[in-house]
């Protein structure tokens, strides 16, 4: 019990909040704040990656989509790199034989600063999520 006491009076302790998913719902609405990795989730048709972006005062956001998720990739930034989101709307998939509903892809413009990040440390910490 002396461990757990000495453990806990040891560090300074932020609370974990879950993100929530960002939902735009008008073109060219934006989430402006920086970067703070990917993670997988489990949807309805299997796994797949989102993007985190914390908005200082407004918490922690997940973004899912191929086009986000590439954009991010093809910047090579690091956590905490400050990043600006734009939501494009979304395209119609060509239908491929089989397919027995439509096929959309998320459009989305990445923008990403110059300068200095913030430290991932300064970043929230962000609580695991088992389902979408």
């Amino acid at each position: 019990m002396e461990q757990i006491v000495d453990l806990k009076s040891r560090y300074e302790w932020k609370q974990v909040e879950a993100p929530k998913t960002w939902r735009p719902k008008m073109l060219g609405e934006e989430l402006i704040g920086f970067f703070g990795g990917k993670t997988l989730r489990n949807g309805r048709y299997g796994q797949y990656e989102v993007v985190l972006v914390h908005v200082p005062r407004r918490g922690s956001f997940m973004i899912s989509g191929t086009r986000v998720s590439q954009l991010i990739d093809a910047a090579g930034i690091d956590i905490g790199w400050p990043v600006r989101v734009a939501w494009r709307g979304q395209m119609t998939l060509p239908e491929k034989e089989g397919d027995e509903e439509k096929k959309y892809m998320k459009l989305f413009d990445v923008f990403i600063a110059e300068g200095d990040p913030v430290s991932p440390g300064d970043l929230p910490a962000i609580k695991e999520q088992d389902n979408a």
